[in-house]
């Protein structure tokens, strides 16, 4: 519990400090060492996921944290562009089942991919769910 406890925190003071750190990175494709903010919404058939994802570009591997509008982490990824794949590094516990987390890993990857189009938003067509990634333009905040 502790842990988890520290992890939200964590993720909390990262949603908070980013902006303030960055002078407004909001293009794709993340170049290396850049952050980019976007707001972040997933709806599927009985459900939806919104709030703001986070990306950091590092040694080559796009760093990514979704956080709900409380703040709290729903995904935690590491996508290899070189690869195409995606790592899930933690996957809140509504959605940590073996075969949600197969779907999330492909469509993420996906996601990254289209991002780096330019575009905003990836379908999954077969599972029914869009995933719409928006940059955010955080004017007034400057390094």
């Amino acid at each position: 519990m502790k842990r988890y406890l520290h992890q939200h925190i964590i993720s909390i003071l990262i949603a908070l400090i980013i902006p303030v750190m960055t002078n407004a990175q909001n293009s794709f494709p993340v170049q290396e060492g850049d952050t980019a903010q976007c707001s972040a919404f997933i709806q599927m058939p009985k459900a939806y996921i919104s709030g703001m994802c986070v990306l950091l570009k590092e040694d080559g591997l796009v760093k990514g944290s979704l956080f709900n509008e409380f703040g709290f982490t729903a995904i935690d990824f590491v996508y290899n562009p070189e690869k195409k794949k995606v790592k899930l590094i933690y996957v809140f516990e509504m959605m940590n089942k073996w075969y949600i987390k197969k779907t999330l890993r492909k469509d993420l990857a996906n996601l990254m991919q289209t991002l780096q189009k330019g575009e905003t938003q990836y379908i999954n067509s077969k599972r029914h769910i869009t995933y719409t990634f928006t940059p955010m333009n955080h004017q007034g905040y400057d390094s």
